[in-house]
């Protein structure tokens, strides 16, 4: 092997190097985004699992599907709807930054965005209307209308007929 040679054989492990240092970075960003869509995702799931959110919730399922704003507050419920509210907003907000899957949203909490704004829009409207903030549970409502238009027929079946057949795969 002559100079010339070695010289064109360095060259090829240095492109094979470049590439495969390229494919690398690659996965490893795709990695890192996983894990950071996974986090979300159970910093989503906590978020449920709190003490005063289940009373909220709770509070809020209470009150008849589209009950009136003066109906929430007469039966003291505002709290529990703004801590709902504040944090399905977030929730959304999340979702259309692309940081949480709505596909994810919609298997975790879809239920309860749908059934908690199917009782609570009225409250919400008449707050803007009262407040002048046309803002307030803007990304809620919008959630609330993703999940409505997206998740209708097989994909609205629940999850214990929907997937009645699935087994985890053998280890």
């Amino acid at each position: 092997m002559n100079l010339a040679d070695f010289a064109n054989l360095a060259q090829v492990v240095g492109a094979l190097v470049v590439i495969l240092g390229v494919a690398f970075a690659v996965v490893q960003v795709k990695e890192i985004s996983r894990q950071r869509h996974e986090t979300a995702a159970i910093q989503l799931a906590n978020s449920f699992g709190s003490r005063h959110f289940a009373q909220a919730f709770r509070q809020v399922l209470d009150l008849p599907p589209g009950v009136k704003a003066e109906e929430v507050k007469r039966c003291g419920v505002e709290d529990a709807a703004m801590l709902v509210s504040l944090t399905i907003e977030s929730v959304a907000i999340m979702v259309h930054r692309e940081i949480i899957d709505i596909d994810l949203v919609w298997e975790l909490m879809g239920g309860v965005v749908l059934s908690t704004w199917d009782r609570l829009r009225d409250w919400s409207d008449s707050y803007r209307r009262a407040s002048g903030r046309e803002k307030f549970n803007e990304w809620y409502q919008w959630l609330a209308a993703r999940l409505e238009e997206n998740y209708k027929g097989p994909k609205a079946e629940p999850a214990f007929r929907r997937f009645a057949h699935w087994r985890p795969l053998p280890r």
